[in-house]
């Protein structure tokens, strides 16, 4: 078996081709629910999940989860994440603003260990996968 990529290679940002922009005129920049879990898979393997809270509007529809996930990185079993995810657009179907929920919840817990940070950093702002480079060359 060969070993797992560290910090390090999560803080790698995503190639050009797998970020989007996201439409409304925001500028936001994203990358696919299936580009994240392809990473994890690759890194680090399954990363265990749940849904520690359902949020509700007034109404009791969903509009939020609160997610855990947990990360093995470095060597480290124990890296705990809880996020919020939210769903922008939510609909009639709960199931349907659940998943979303999670998938949001997804990437901000994989930002908080990394991957990508780069997105909501900017470019001119994310410096965390050179100086981890630098640290890892001696």
């Amino acid at each position: 078996m060969t070993e797992r990529p560290d910090l390090a290679a999560l803080a790698a940002p995503f190639k050009d081709h797998q970020i989007k922009t996201k439409p409304g005129g925001l500028g936001l920049r994203y990358v696919s629910h299936s580009e994240v879990q392809q990473r994890l898979l690759y890194h680090l393997g399954p990363t265990p999940q749940r849904v520690v809270e359902i949020i509700r509007n007034a109404e009791g529809q969903v509009h939020g989860v609160i997610l855990e996930m947990t990360f093995s990185i470095d060597g480290r079993d124990d890296i705990v994440i809880q996020e919020a995810g939210d769903c922008e657009r939510p609909g009639p179907n709960d199931a349907l603003n659940t998943q979303m929920a999670i998938s949001s919840g997804v990437a901000r817990c994989c930002m908080r260990v990394s991957l990508g940070l780069h997105l909501w950093a900017g470019d001119d702002h994310y410096v965390l996968d050179r100086a981890l480079a630098r640290d890892t060359d001696g």
